[in-house]
């Protein structure tokens, strides 16, 4: 029986793993929308149901906003960081990429597309190119819905899965409480405080840079915004090439309030509002480890590792400090 429940474990894990990020998403969210949902569901009466209904709506009505905008940004930051990277990488001028097709103010003349040329070139990869849209919807659409189920599920029934877990899990009672803590500690840290701060710090950046009429400004802000989840270096990825490339432009007063938003404004956020929202969300992992967890998870699993790393390092972290325990007395059998 050891070795058919090890073997099912392995394979439930195979199939659910392609929804890892909605499912892990959803209890972090179940986690941070606990309290929400308690205090609806004693104002209704007790109908837990209901007040987890109520929640989730509110949850879909806000993300629905916030994907429409992401989707219409992706595409640009994307092209964005390849023109970056082809400038770092001697093609390509970055000037001309931080700001635009030149400085502020100057005069560009548009040429006239060449239809025909365009047709020859993209024609025959349109019904590839509109596949892969597709599928990219379909993954985007069928992720959205397995977050809202289990969003729903883990509000209503996470005590409920909380408690069967701890009885069934092979592991000691404790060490299961312990390691479900490190799991939504994880979740709290990284959307909370870390996800809070960067929003701030990416929503100040793009009101900066629109009001001193920085080209690309609604994709310099966002990508402001992505830069601040890297710990040490944050924003300084963005402001501190675009206030080079704009003194070296003669755009010495934009270059000026660049370095005033990033170097000082930002430091602010990080110093008064990253405290304040880790009273609700605290990742307990080093800096540098939580670094090289994201960077490491990146190379690992693609886009989604910058999630994954941190959780698996802070899960490691918690088992070997529960095994070290153990070997002073920590409880291994029973609860």
């Amino acid at each position: 029986m050891r070795i058919l429940m090890v073997a099912l474990c392995i394979a439930a894990s195979v199939v659910v793993a392609p929804l890892w990020v909605p499912l892990v998403l959803a209890a972090w969210a179940a986690d941070i929308l606990g309290s929400p949902v308690r205090r609806l569901e004693h104002v209704l009466g007790g109908r837990r149901r209901a007040a987890a209904a109520v929640v989730v709506l509110l949850v879909v009505g806000a993300l629905i906003p916030i994907i429409g905008i992401a989707a219409a940004l992706a595409s640009g930051v994307a092209e964005l960081l390849g023109q970056v990277r082809a400038a770092l990488e001697g093609r390509g001028s970055l000037a001309s990429v931080l700001l635009g097709q030149g400085v502020p103010g100057a005069a560009t003349q548009p040429e006239a597309p060449d239809w025909a040329n365009l047709a020859g070139r993209y024609g025959a990869n349109a019904w590839h190119a509109l596949s892969i849209v597709a599928r990219a919807s379909a993954t985007a659409i069928i992720g959205l819905l397995v977050f809202v189920a289990a969003l729903y599920t883990f509000a209503v029934e996470g005590e409920r899965i909380r408690s069967w877990l701890e009885q069934h899990a092979p592991i000691p009672h404790a060490a299961v409480t312990r390691l479900v803590g490190a799991f939504h500690e994880t979740g709290r840290g990284l959307i909370v405080a870390g996800g809070g701060t960067a929003l701030a710090q990416g929503a100040v950046a793009t009101c900066a840079y629109i009001a001193i009429g920085v080209p690309r400004a609604l994709l310099l802000g966002p990508l402001t915004a992505i830069c601040a989840l890297v710990p040490f270096v944050g924003t300084g990825l963005v402001w501190i090439p675009l206030a080079i490339e704009l003194a070296t432009a003669g755009q010495y007063w934009r270059a000026g309030v660049v370095v005033g938003v990033g170097a000082v404004i930002h430091s602010l956020i990080d110093n008064f509002v990253r405290p304040m929202l880790a009273r609700y969300g605290r990742l307990r992992l080093p800096t540098f480890l939580v670094l090289v967890s994201m960077l490491g998870g990146l190379a690992a699993f693609g886009t989604t590792g910058a999630l994954l790393g941190p959780l698996l390092v802070r899960l490691c972290v918690e088992s070997m400090a529960i095994i070290s325990e153990g070997k002073n007395g920590y409880p291994h059998r029973g609860r």
